[in-house]
This record gives structure tokens, C-alpha cells and sequence, in this order.
């Protein structure tokens, strides 16, 4: 039994209370029961303030299922991020003394804290004491605010895998991936989870990441929200707020003005425990922690600098060296001679605080890549490069990361860059002609295919068929981007690959165990049948068709492997997996086209056809995969000059010495100003993305560009008083959303005519131009008729109609209004509309109308999501305080 007085109390920690006042009758009275064991709470005399009771989930033993992964996944982690400390110096030789204090900034008081940077297990102790575990860590550019979270993730795995604490497992995130629009928060981490690992101990015959997350067995730790477009920042504010759950702990890690920006625009913002902020270095701190990193051989090169930090602290050089960034860049720009850091503090060279920063971002890449060759004993020296060339290919992919919006380096996102984009058709065309030359004149050799020659084009274009119909198979399947790879499984252990083809299946589970269980029998009875009565169509169905296809869906399913994958790990894996499909899928798709061959009275011993089948599946395996374009990228831009030809030598090189850091098999840059930095000018912010292709109301506006009132519409009307907004006429709907298809359609037949020998005959050329024209077509027919068009906005509801379709939502029964993507009966239109929140117990709308996450749609807008200025004013004056912009 535990009691808790009211105004007193020990400190808060496990199993404590705690209360707060100036004497009887204050109403500044809290009750804190923390951590607490007991079956009951006592609480003697008269309760004065609010009685807040905390209880944590119940520790999961080791010896369970669970209790084993959360252990695998916590060793994962933390050999991932003592890693990537390394890579930085974090505490070489020790963590710098950045001061922590309370800030004000967030929302509410919240409890006070503050530590210091070389004195993380206090600041862990803190943080594991605190009511809900919600920490804010704000500061400026290069504070060292990502540093706190990494080392803050390390002493809590230290303390639950060396002491045998029952903390929670701390995942660092970064909200760049996640689409608040479009995917619950809980839902998005699981995700994360079961991708980066997904060899994870299985719970219930399932990947224990939604178990870990919703028994609040894991501590988000969400890096790069000051890195997001502005209007996605209040999103992922807002959607944080609101799905993380009462008791749900999250660090979240954001640069001051930000921060403060977003508390100012909205309303709804994440609630924290406590926020804290950095303070600027003191000289006196650097100079003791410069002291103890450099070599002692130098001791007279650093002496005038350390000097200076000392006696002078508001000199140029103290003001610059008051952030973690730029004493990491003055250590790595000056620890090795000839670099003279006594140059510093010539105050003619360098008279501002900006200057020195400047020469110290000018500085990095020479001394990360110093021309010194390496020690001939070495088994593996790494590689030299010119520190001018190294410092133009960071350069352009900083800039190319700039255009895309991203602070990601990923290299299957290369081919997104202006020159392998524009080179994609003409290679495409160029590689397939190549391969038919080469195809013809092997083919013209075999035995019996002389006769042939220049006549297997039929062959050619069946197999590139087929495996485009294999690989479409897998696609369906796993419902993955084929530009986004993945590691996969071993197909070799075929029970562990039809395993996790059954659980990472995107179809129901009803169907996936189906497709499993029932594929191979159902195979083998088809092709007994065929055995005992062969037909043509049947045999090439059976071999080459439903088994590559069975197989493509097994060899297509993600690895086991416990350890996040690495930008490596996930090259050699999709090049592998380009090499199976070859070796493994193509021919069986051969001999599917060599039975149909032979059973049309052709000899046993005539393998021309099945050659060229082969030839045909390989090259079209291989010409669409991301692979081949990972390739037209890299050696279009080494030839331009704007990569080098070793690419993730290079990558690998710079991590290695801090100038990237790595995670979840994507690079980035050690600090969003060194990308900026190296970007060059007019790269202060990062650009909203470009919005994506969809079904829209013609008179919408793509993201980004100015937005004219709806009353200035061609063909609308707007009628407005103080108490209702009404917009109506007629419109026209632009429809792009089915180029995506058409556009893989278009590929495949690219392929099939190059390869198969007919390119040089102009009626083959004619589904590459048939196909576009049936898009425009598609266009058209639902261009051309004018529908009618509503919006109708009041005090008591919202109202509104597009053709035959209606809806309307009273303010009563709506908590909240604002714009989110689309999503009809379950598919992204990749299109913004204006969305409702419904309250409990509120009327449904039809199906169409129905959205993700509780929302449902009223009106579609446009491509982008920034509304016409009046509608968007008619929305804040009567809605009564719900909407959201």
C-alpha cells in the first residue's frame, strides 16, 4: 500500500508521489503517482488538485517470444548507432559540454529540465522519470540536437541490455517518411519496424512490431521535422497530437524558430513533459575539449586558437565555435598538418563570426578526403580522392537533393536527376536494338536456327511478354514501388521464403493463404494433367506462366535478417535478384515456349526457339528493373562528370568520415546546413514537393503556385454574405491518374519491339503511338462534359455536390475541417480535397466519401492542397474554430 498526502511527498521516481502548493487550499496542487507496484492507492485526508496516476506497461521477460525480440531489436540497435557515433566523434575523446536548459517554447509549462551533454545518463534519467516520457529537444542549426538524441538512444540501450533495465526500446525515425495524410502514426511505425527489421523473432506466427508498438514497448525518437515542407510540418505536428495516445512517449527533435512558428500557427500541438534547448558553447568548454582531442605532437599549432577561446570569448572565432557543428568542422578541417588552426585568429582574414564559419564549410571536404596515400601493408586501403572533384560530386547530389525536396540520398532515386530521366527512352531503345543484333547472330549459330536467322522475332516478343506478365504477378502481390528495392529473402531456404511471401502479402489473408498453401499443389495437378494429356496452351500455362509466377512471388519476398539494411546490402541484393530472375524464372518462361514449339511436330533436339525465348525473358527482366536504371544514372552522370564511376565507394568513403551518416539503406548529409552549404545559394529552406498526378476539378492549382479566388473561375459563380459562401456552376474534371498504367504498358511494348527484331518495320511502332492516344482519349471523354459544381458553406453546415453526387455534414456533428489527400474506397486519387472529422455517433456518409483516419471527403480541390483565398476565408469565418489550414 502506498499513500500520497496532498502537499507532500518524495520526489517523483518509481513508486513515489509527489504534491506541490503553498498550503491548505491551494488549487496549484498536483498529485503524481508514478511507476507505481500496488494493487491499491490510499490517499488519507482531503484530495486538494488534480490526482494523476501513471502505470506503466508491465515488463515483457526475456524468456517470451516478445521479450526475445524486443531484445534482438534493442541489440540491432544499438550496434546500428554506436556505429554511426563513431562515424561522427561523438565522444572522441568525450562528449562535448552543450548546456541543455528548460524551454519555454512548447505549449504548457511543463516540468524543468535541463543537463548537459557530456552527462547523458543524467538527461536519461530524467527522461525515463518524466510523466508520459515526451521530450522536446529544440535548437538551432548544428546545436547538436540530433548528437543528444543518438547518445540519449545509446545510454538507453546500454542501460537495458548491460543492467537489465526495463526501458523502452528507443527507435531514431525520421518523419520525412512518413505521410500524416495518409498513414496513422502507429501504423507508419510498425511499418518502419517490419522493414528494417524484418527478421525479428516471430510472436503468433507474426512480425512482433505492432505488438511492440502497441503494448508501448518502444520510445519513437523522430528526427528532421524542421527538414519538412512547412505545410506537412503542421500535419505531422497536429497528427502526432492527436494519434500518439494518452501515455504514448516520443523525443521529438526540431530547430527552435520552427518549433515556434508551428505553435503559433495552430492550435492543436503535441503535448510534451518538457521541452529543452541548447545553449550556445562556452569558449572556455571548446577549448578544454579541443585540448583533449588534438594530437599532443601539435600542441604549438593549436596553443594561439585555444588561447583565444579563452581570453577572448566575443572574438569572431569564439562566437563561430559556440555550436557542435562548427567544432566538429574545426577539429576534422585542422587535425592533420599541414592545417594551421592558429590562422583563426587573424582577425584581418577573418573579422566575422560568418567568415569563419564559411572558411570551416569550405574546409570539410579537403580534410575529408586529404591526399595522402595509404599504408602499403594495408589489405583494403581506401580509396583517394581529389579533394576538388570530391567537393563537385557532393555538390551535385546536394543539389539534386534540393530539387527533389528530400535531405535522403537514396541511389535507386538517382534516375529522378534531369539527365537519366531525359536519356531513359533513347537507352531503352538503343540497348533493346543492341540486344536483337546480338540476339540474331548467337541465334543464327545454334543447330536448326541458321534457317532462321532474322526470324525469331515472334519468339522474342512472346517471352518478353510473358515475363512482363511475371513480373507484374510480383508486383501485385507485394504492392511495392518497383523503384524502391528492398533486400530479399534467400530462395534457396524455400519454406523461410514462402513464409514471409505469405506475411508480407498485400491481398487478404484469406487469399494469401490460398495462393501459398494451395499454389504448389494446385501446379502439380495441372501439370500431371498436362502430362497425361498435353495440350499447347496448357503447357505453356503450366511452366511458363503459373510456376514463374508462383516463384516470382517467393523470390520477390523481403529477407529475414535481423540488422537494417545498409544503401550496400540493398544494391547487392536487387543486382541478386535481377541475376535469379535470369537464371531461375527466365528459363522456365524458355521451356514454356519450347513446349509449345515442340508440340507443333518439331524435333526434341531443336532448342533455337527456346534460346531466343531466354534471351527475350532475360532482357526483359533485366531493361525494367531498378537495377538497369540505378545504372543508366550513375554512368550517365559519370559521364557527364557529376558523379564518379565508383559511386558507392565514394558514399561509403564519406561516412566514413562524417560527412554523411546512414539509415534505413539511405544516406544524408551529417547536418542540413553543410547540404545546404554545399548546395550553394538559394537553398535556405527546402522546397515542398512536387504534388502528384490525379483526378482534379479543372480550375485547381498545383502545390506551390499562387491560387486565384474560386470567383474568378470561368463558368462559376459566387455568392457571399455573412452567413453562407455558396460557389456553383459547371466544370470540367481532368483525369490523369490512369497514365501510371498506360505508362508501364508503354515500357513493356518498347521493350517487346526492340528486342524481338521489329524495330526497323514502322507497323510495329504503332501500339507506342496507340496507347498515348487512347489516354487522350480517356482524357477527353471525361473532359468534355460540364458537371455541376457546388460548394455550399454556412453557420449550420457544409454542403456539396460534383454531378450526381451529393453530401452535407452539419457543424454539430463535425469536430474539425481541413485539406488531406483523397483516398476513394481504399486508393490515393493523389489529389487534395476539403475533409471533415466526424464526432462519435455522427451520421456516415456513402462509401465514396469515406477517407482515411476518421476523415471524410466533401468537396475535391485540385492537384495541390493550398485553397482558393475565399474559400479558405469562408471556411475560418463558419465553421466555428474547426477549420485547420
Amino acid at each position: 500500500m502506498t499513500e500520497a498526502e496532498p502537499g507532500r511527498g518524495p520526489d517523483p521516481g518509481r513508486g513515489a508521489g509527489q504534491g506541490a502548493g503553498p498550503g491548505p487550499g491551494s488549487t496549484d496542487i498536483h498529485n503524481v503517482v508514478t511507476d507505481s507496484t500496488v494493487h491499491y492507492l490510499v490517499q488519507i485526508g482531503v484530495l486538494n488538485g488534480e490526482l494523476h496516476l501513471t502505470v506503466p506497461p508491465p515488463p515483457v521477460p526475456p524468456a517470451t517470444p516478445l521479450g526475445l525480440a524486443e531484445e534482438r531489436l534493442a541489440r540491432s540497435l544499438l550496434y546500428q548507432w554506436r556505429a554511426e557515433a563513431d562515424a561522427w566523434d561523438m565522444a572522441d575523446p568525450e562528449p562535448l559540454a552543450v548546456r541543455w536548459v528548460h524551454s519555454r517554447t512548447a505549449l504548457g509549462p511543463g516540468r524543468e529540465l535541463d543537463g548537459r551533454g557530456d552527462r547523458v545518463g543524467t538527461m536519461a534519467e530524467a527522461l525515463l522519470g518524466l510523466d508520459h516520457r515526451r521530450l522536446l529537444i529544440l535548437g538551432g542549426a548544428g546545436a547538436g540536437k540530433t548528437t543528444l538524441a543518438v547518445l540519449l538512444t545509446l545510454e538507453l540501450l546500454a542501460r537495458r541490455l548491460t543492467r537489465d533495465e526495463d526501458v523502452p526500446v528507443p527507435v531514431v525515425l525520421s518523419l520525412e517518411s512518413w505521410d500524416s495524410e495518409r498513414v496513422n502514426f502507429h501504423d507508419w511505425l510498425v511499418r518502419r519496424i517490419a522493414e528494417e527489421h524484418p527478421g525479428l523473432p516471430r510472436v503468433d506466427g507474426l512480425h512482433p512490431a505492432a505488438r511492440l508498438v502497441s503494448e508501448r514497448r518502444l520510445l519513437p525518437v523522430l528526427d528532421s521535422l524542421d527538414e519538412l515542407p512547412e505545410h506537412r510540418r503542421i500535419a505531422v505536428l497536429g497528427a502526432l497530437g492527436r494519434q500518439l495516445g494518452q501515455d504514448g512517449g516520443v523525443v521529438l527533435i526540431c530547430r527552435t524558430e520552427a518549433y515556434r512558428e508551428l505553435v503559433t500557427a495552430q492550435r492543436d500541438v503535441l503535448r510534451v513533459d518538457s521541452a529543452i534547448e541548447a545553449l550556445p558553447l562556452d569558449p572556455a568548454d571548446v577549448a578544454s575539449y579541443l585540448r583533449h582531442a588534438r594530437q599532443p605532437s601539435r600542441a604549438a599549432q593549436w596553443a594561439p586558437l585555444l588561447t583565444e577561446l579563452r581570453a577572448e570569448p566575443n572574438s569572431p572565432v569564439s562566437r563561430a565555435l559556440s555550436t557542435p557543428l562548427m567544432v566538429w568542422l574545426l577539429r576534422r578541417g585542422y587535425e592533420r598538418a599541414p592545417a594551421d588552426p592558429g590562422e583563426l585568429v587573424d582577425r584581418r582574414r577573418f573579422a566575422t563570426a560568418a567568415q569563419v564559419e564559411r572558411h570551416l564549410l569550405d574546409r570539410i571536404v579537403p580534410a575529408s578526403f586529404p591526399a595522402l596515400p595509404p599504408a602499403p601493408d594495408r589489405l583494403h586501403p581506401p580509396r583517394q580522392w581529389e579533394p576538388e572533384r570530391a567537393r563537385e560530386w557532393l555538390s551535385h547530389l546536394a543539389r539534386l537533393m534540393d530539387r527533389q525536396g528530400t535531405a535522403e540520398l537514396a541511389w535507386w532515386r538517382l534516375f529522378g536527376a534531369p539527365l537519366p530521366r531525359a536519356l531513359a527512352v533513347p537507352a531503352l531503345i538503343a540497348v533493346g536494338i543492341a540486344l536483337s543484333l546480338l540476339f540474331e547472330l548467337v541465334l543464327g549459330s545454334v543447330p536448326g536456327g541458321r534457317h532462321r536467322t532474322f526470324g525469331f522475332g515472334t519468339v522474342l516478343g512472346l517471352s518478353v511478354t510473358l515475363a512482363g506478365a511475371v513480373r507484374m504477378a510480383g508486383q501485385a502481390w507485394f504492392g511495392d514501388d518497383t523503384a524502391t528495392p528492398r533486400r530479399r529473402v534467400n530462395p534457396l531456404r524455400f519454406a523461410g521464403a514462402l513464409r514471409s511471401a505469405g506475411r508480407n502479402g498485400r491481398l487478404g489473408r484469406a487469399w494469401r493463404l490460398t495462393v501459398v498453401i494451395g499454389g504448389p499443389p494446385v501446379i502439380l495437378a495441372l501439370g500431371l494433367v498436362q502430362f497425361l494429356a498435353p495440350s499447347t496452351a496448357g503447357l505453356m500455362t503450366v511452366v511458363g506462366v503459373l510456376l514463374p509466377g508462383y516463384l516470382m512471388i517467393v523470390m520477390a519476398a523481403p529477407s529475414d535478417t535481423v540488422d537494417a539494411a545498409t544503401p550496400d546490402a540493398l544494391l547487392r541484393s536487387e543486382r541478386t535478384s535481377v541475376l535469379l530472375t535470369m537464371v531461375v524464372l527466365a528459363p522456365l518462361i524458355a521451356l514454356g515456349t519450347g513446349l509449345l514449339g515442340w508440340s507443333r511436330a518439331r524435333p526434341l533436339t531443336d532448342w533455337a526457339d527456346t534460346l531466343a525465348a531466354w534471351c527475350g525473358a532475360c532482357a526483359m527482366f533485366l531493361l525494367l528493373s531498378p537495377w538497369s536504371r540505378w545504372l543508366l544514372a550513375r554512368c550517365s552522370l559519370a559521364l557527364a562528370g557529376r558523379v564518379p564511376w565508383a559511386l558507392m565507394t565514394f558514399l561509403r568513403d564519406a561516412h566514413r568520415a562524417g560527412l554523411l551518416q546512414r539509415t534505413a539503406g539511405t544516406y544524408r548529409f551529417r547536418n542540413l546546413r553543410l547540404q545546404q552549404h554545399l548546395a550553394g545559394p538559394g537553398t535556405a529552406s527546402l522546397p515542398a514537393p512536387r504534388a502528384s498526378s490525379g483526378t482534379a476539378a479543372a480550375p485547381g492549382t498545383a502545390a506551390g503556385t499562387p491560387v486565384p479566388p474560386a470567383a474568378s473561375w470561368r463558368g462559376l459563380t459566387v455568392r457571399r454574405d455573412p452567413a453562407s459562401y455558396l460557389l456553383s456552376g459547371r466544370s470540367r474534371e481532368v483525369t490523369l491518374a490512369h497514365w501510371g498504367p498506360l505508362g508501364a504498358l508503354m515500357g513493356l511494348q518498347l521493350v517487346r519491339t526492340t528486342v524481338s527484331g521489329t524495330w526497323d518495320h514502322l507497323e510495329a511502332w504503332a501500339p507506342m503511338v496507340g496507347l498515348p492516344v487512347i489516354g487522350v482519349l480517356f482524357m477527353l471523354i471525361r473532359f468534355l462534359p460540364r458537371r455541376r459544381l457546388e460548394l455550399h458553406i454556412t453557420d449550420a453546415f457544409i454542403a456539396a455536390r460534383w454531378g450526381r453526387h451529393r453530401c452535407r455534414y452539419e457543424w454539430s456533428d463535425v469536430d474539425e475541417v481541413a485539406v488531406r489527400r483523397i483516398h476513394s474506397r481504399g486508393r490515393d486519387a493523389r489529389v487534395h480535397g476539403i475533409h471533415v472529422r466526424l464526432r462519435p455517433g455522427a451520421p456516415v456518409p456513402p462509401a465514396r466519401y469515406r477517407g482515411r483516419d476518421g476523415w471524410y471527403l466533401v468537396q475535391s480541390v485540385s492537384i495541390g492542397r493550398t485553397l482558393p483565398p475565399d474559400i479558405a476565408q469562408a471556411l475560418a469565418d463558419l465553421s466555428g474554430g474547426r477549420w485547420r489550414p
